[in-house]
């Protein structure tokens, strides 16, 4: 081989090694632009798409019976039976004003004719009434007002003592204050609360308001009163709600990011806190949703919280819950799905998946329509949802996908497997963790108005808050007036020395619902 023939075959090895290498480049980059449209799909679906993650494209697409291994024929009999067909327009039934401000009080005008007008014009003889009839109703609001309370305590003594040389005096005592040297009385207290945390009204708005009412209080000043109040006063009502929590045999969990300025672990404020959400199931004799406020997401924060819970617990596909220990995991299917609709792939194997997930979750509600027992429950979930179960594992197993998002959403589910069957031998389970997710929308929405607390103090005060309103709205109690109440009874109650009285202040204790119950005062 000559000179020029061995520089030609170093040439061409080396432009044949370039080629390879931007053949490689331009695959990546190829499969980096279709993971970057993923992620641009699926966010533009959240912000500007449909709330609900239901797709008519996939559902008709997988008719087939070759893409989904169940009869046709059963799930057109099936859906037939599950749809109610409506011919008809619903109208409204007469009296329906009536019953929506039945228990508003009445306040009647009389309208009357002028007294010229009293006179008939033909004889002029004075005219007599005759009767009368309703014209129109309307509602009429009535704005807040403040007053201003003054305790005076009267002193008493004994004029036969004092005769005799002796002092003998008794002094009436006034009701003990929420605040020590705090003009906020147990109403104010309650209304910045539940302005803040049930209404998603800022401080700065809240000082607006109580400027329109007349008082000229700084925005500083209603959080001091909220964070107080809420940690004085909010912690024993919310640790004796954590012990019972505790004791339950199934619970849910969730958490959602949070902001706090003055972290105490030294990290920026821009750094992500978190609250935690967890509470009891939807079959509790008792129903107790608990927030708790914590700088991390990691695995010390749940197993500190749930220390001494064993059961199972609902949650998301979050590593953290899988290490807790002596706790049995259900995890949700409504993650699973959400995951195989990521795909956006309405034509192939990821609506596959979303068809699996929407038949499971069409038998769960066709089963809770029936009123099934417990039993009659897991009987049904052992025949025909195990058998769903196992085809979508054998579908899923089946795949060959290398990379991209279906294979994320494989790679996700597959990690759940066991915990995803957790219900398919407990009929207190549930195939979601929807509830849960339901339970922390308040936090969510909040965020979204007051965007952070300024110290770990404020956070805790906000989870403890939100335990308080949401367990009372659970119960059946109207929070502004379960609040109120339990600010102007427990500063009387001494529970501090005498802890075993808090049970009666709990939402669910008969006290609190003769005394805040909602039932009587709101048409259903």
């Amino acid at each position: 081989m000559t000179e020029l023939e061995k520089e030609l075959t170093k040439q061409l090895a080396r432009t044949t090694t370039q080629l390879e290498i931007m053949t490689e480049q331009l695959n990546n980059q190829a499969k980096q632009i279709e993971n970057l449209m993923n992620i641009i799909a699926n966010m533009n679906r959240r912000q500007f798409g449909t709330k609900s993650e239901q797709n008519q494209n996939q559902l008709s697409l997988l008719d087939d019976e070759e893409n989904f291994p169940f009869n046709k024929a059963e799930q057109t009999a099936s859906k037939a039976a599950e749809t109610e067909t409506v011919s008809y327009q619903r109208k409204k039934y007469k009296g329906q004003r009536e019953v929506l401000t039945r228990h508003l009080p009445v306040i009647e005008k009389e309208i009357l004719l002028p007294d010229d007008r009293q006179v008939c014009s033909c004889c002029e003889h004075q005219m007599k009434r005759l009767g009368r009839k309703l014209a129109r109703t309307e509602w009429n609001y009535i704005p807040a007002h403040l007053e201003k309370n003054e305790y005076y305590e009267e002193a008493y003594e004994c004029r036969e003592c004092k005769k005799n040389g002796q002092n003998n005096i008794h002094r009436s005592e006034a009701p003990k204050p929420v605040l020590p040297k705090s003009l906020a009385g147990p109403s104010c207290l309650a209304n910045t609360i539940y302005q803040k945390l049930e209404m998603s009204l800022p401080f700065y708005r809240q000082e607006k308001e109580w400027l329109r009412h007349g008082l000229a209080v700084s925005r500083r000043t209603l959080a001091n009163w909220h964070n107080k109040s809420l940690l004085e006063w909010g912690v024993p009502l919310y640790e004796a709600m954590k012990k019972e929590l505790l004791q339950q045999e199934v619970l849910s969990a969730d958490e959602t990011v949070y902001q706090i300025l003055y972290r105490e672990d030294g990290k920026p404020a821009t750094s992500d806190s978190r609250i935690w959400l967890f509470r009891t199931a939807e079959t509790a004799p008792v129903p107790i949703v608990l927030y708790h406020s914590s700088e991390t997401r990691s695995f010390a924060v749940a197993e500190s919280f749930l220390r001494g819970f064993k059961g199972f617990l609902h949650c998301d596909g979050y590593q953290v819950y899988q290490k807790l220990p002596d706790v049995l995991l259900q995890t949700c299917w409504a993650h699973v799905r959400r995951k195989f609709i990521e795909t956006n792939d309405p034509y192939g194997q990821g609506a596959v998946g979303v068809r699996y997930c929407d038949e499971l979750f069409r038998l769960e509600r066709i089963w809770k329509k029936e009123g099934l027992s417990g039993e009659e429950l897991l009987v049904k979930r052992q025949t025909d949802a195990a058998t769903l179960v196992q085809h979508f594992w054998d579908w899923m197993e089946g795949l060959v996908v290398m990379k991209g998002p279906l294979r994320k959403a494989i790679n996700y589910t597959l990690k759940l497997k066991t915990s995803l069957g957790a219900f398919l031998e407990n009929s207190q389970l549930v195939i979601s963790n929807n509830l849960a997710e339901r339970s922390i929308r308040p936090v969510t929405v909040g965020r979204k108005n007051w965007n952070f607390s300024t110290s770990p103090e404020g956070a805790k005060a906000n989870a403890i808050g939100y335990s308080l309103i949401q367990t009372a709205k659970e119960n059946g109690l109207e929070p502004f007036r379960y609040l109120t109440w339990l600010f102007t009874e427990l500063p009387q109650q001494e529970i501090f020395q005498h802890p075993e009285r808090i049970k009666d202040y709990l939402p669910w204790s008969a006290q609190a619902k003769l005394a805040c119950t909602m039932t009587n005062k709101i048409a259903k």
